[in-house]
């Protein structure tokens, strides 16, 4: 999908990754340390593919990649 970004290239906050989050069924906040966090794409068997800490500085680029391929919807069966 062209032009396809739910994240900024770069860091990103805990309300643009709880956006994602309420979007897919397979990307979760953990590690959860109050000021910063991991965002977590799993696949379809429940196995992390892919993570980031909040504060990394290309975090949403590598993210953004993993939930165009891994990323299931709500809206399909999770």
């Amino acid at each position: 999908m062209s032009g396809f970004q739910l994240l900024p290239p770069g860091p990103f906050t805990r309300q643009q990754a709880e956006v994602v989050t309420r979007r897919y069924c397979n990307i979760s906040i953990e590690d959860d340390l109050g000021s910063h966090f991991h965002l977590v794409v799993r696949g379809s068997e429940g196995r992390m593919v892919w993570r980031a800490w909040s504060f990394e500085t290309d975090a949403g680029e590598g993210l953004n990649r993993y939930i165009r391929q891994y990323g299931i919807l709500r809206a399909s069966s999770c």
